[in-house]
């Protein structure tokens, strides 16, 4: 009976252990060391995660695509001009923003992000749209409107323990197709929803 009893608890331990770990982890990016103005960095779990590096002006200086499990990355700053850059890393999940200051003598990269959202998910059904967050801190403005530009909701809605849940009932009859954003300080994410 002993032994029963052990191996059902070796059994859910084992099942339990593997319902943990078989779960697609999102990806986690450190900063390393800035030598002679070149940026390194980290990224594991990468699997399809974009990186970018734009300027204060929002313009993009630098893409790519990651597609490994793991890589490290250099960036080159010594040609760029005094002032702020921002790297992001952004996977159908999650996105993180880190703050670059390039001068004259040295570059210098902050090593937690200024910003890490995790991405709406959205449940479509007929008409019924569900939006949930994860992991959110502050508020979040959602506004919901047609391809016409004329808004059917625009909240700052308060988040709770950490979490987004808003159900919508969109009318067919208003319009066919609508846009729902999602505004977090600078980040914003959008969805097209057409009704069926």
């Amino acid at each position: 009976m002993n032994k029963f009893i052990k191996l059902s608890f070796l059994a859910a331990l084992t099942f339990i252990s593997a319902n943990v770990f078989g779960k697609d982890k999102d990806f986690s990016l450190s900063i390393g060391e800035v030598k002679q103005k070149t940026v390194h960095f980290g990224i594991s779990n990468a699997k399809n995660v974009s990186i970018y590096v734009y300027n204060d002006d929002k313009n993009e200086l630098f893409s790519e695509r990651i597609n490994v499990e793991t890589a490290e990355k250099s960036y080159n700053m010594s040609n760029m001009a005094a002032g702020n850059y921002f790297l992001v890393a952004e996977s159908e999940g999650k996105i993180e923003k880190y703050k670059i200051t390039v001068d004259a003598n040295q570059v210098v990269v902050d090593q937690s992000p200024i910003s890490a959202m995790t991405k709406p998910s959205y449940t479509v059904d007929k008409n019924i749209v569900k939006l949930k967050m994860n992991d959110v801190i502050g508020d979040v403005r959602v506004s919901i409107y047609d391809t016409a530009n004329n808004t059917y909701y625009s909240n700052d809605n308060a988040v709770k323990n950490g979490l987004i849940d808003l159900t919508f009932d969109l009318n067919p009859e208003n319009a066919e197709t609508y846009i729902i954003s999602v505004e977090k300080g600078d980040d914003s994410f959008s969805r097209m929803i057409t009704l069926k």
